[in-house]
């Protein structure tokens, strides 16, 4: 039998233990890859969610498309105003030619609006619908019945809207000249008229159309008025104007 010294046998023993801690540390090494590989590598998805999220994605861009489609068709006149040959004329390219042409007179409507509205309210003027409709029978009257008042519209470009506008706009004016002061026409005034006039008012006698006279007299006195109203309170105001 052979012996074996101490010596020999602690070396043995220290190798054995070196072999196993060898294996060991491989073997977490192994472990601890493995549990990286499985927190790197995400869960698997079914085909079929994928699938149905797309197809609800494509149904909602779809449904998106046609909405501004049918969007576009029906306010079509705020981006193209016409077509030449199938090109296009856009809203922009036609207010921007309008504006070139146009730009200071609607300018000044929109000052000579906005002053007459801040004067109506600081004098505390307002206009019924009642007087506006009153003024609109009038005025048909004038051009000879409802049918002929629309074509003067049209030859105008003016709806009945933008002519009920600018009634109310005439009547409050008028209101804030007569606020100043009355407006007195004399008998000497109509005479004057009639006989400076008296081509258009042949084979007629001066009573018969006083009162016409007096009106027509009176509409230019207001108008003469509200000319020298509109240049003060003009000068008076406050406005810049950028084009």
């Amino acid at each position: 039998m052979t012996k074996v010294t101490p010596k020999k046998s602690i070396k043995k023993i220290s190798k054995t233990m070196s072999e196993k801690k060898s294996k060991g540390g491989k073997a977490v090494k192994v472990i601890k890859k493995l549990r990286l590989n499985e927190a790197v590598v995400p869960p698997r998805v079914s085909t079929k969610s994928v699938n149905t999220a797309m197809f609800v994605k494509i149904l909602l861009i779809i449904a998106i498309g046609v909405v501004a489609f049918l969007l576009v068709q029906k306010n079509r006149s705020l981006f193209v105003v016409g077509t030449v040959n199938k090109s296009p004329i856009t809203r922009w390219e036609l207010n921007s030619k309008m504006a070139d042409k146009y730009a200071e007179q609607s300018f000044e409507e929109i000052v000579s609006e906005r002053l007459l509205a801040e004067n109506l309210k600081k004098n505390n003027i307002t206009v019924s619908e009642k007087e506006i409709n009153d003024e609109l029978a009038k005025i048909k009257e004038q051009y000879g019945g409802e049918e002929q008042f629309k074509t003067a519209l049209e030859q105008f470009g003016m709806t009945e809207a933008k002519a009920l506008e600018s009634i109310e706009q005439s009547i409050g004016l008028k209101k804030l000249v007569e606020a100043q002061g009355a407006v007195e026409i004399g008998d000497a005034e109509v005479e004057a008229y009639f006989t400076d006039n008296k081509a258009s008012y042949e084979g007629k006698e001066l009573t018969e159309v006083s009162a016409e006279i007096k009106d027509i007299l009176y509409q230019q006195e207001i108008y003469t008025r509200s000319q020298e109203w509109y240049s003060g309170i003009r000068k008076e105001a406050k406005i810049n104007s950028y084009l």
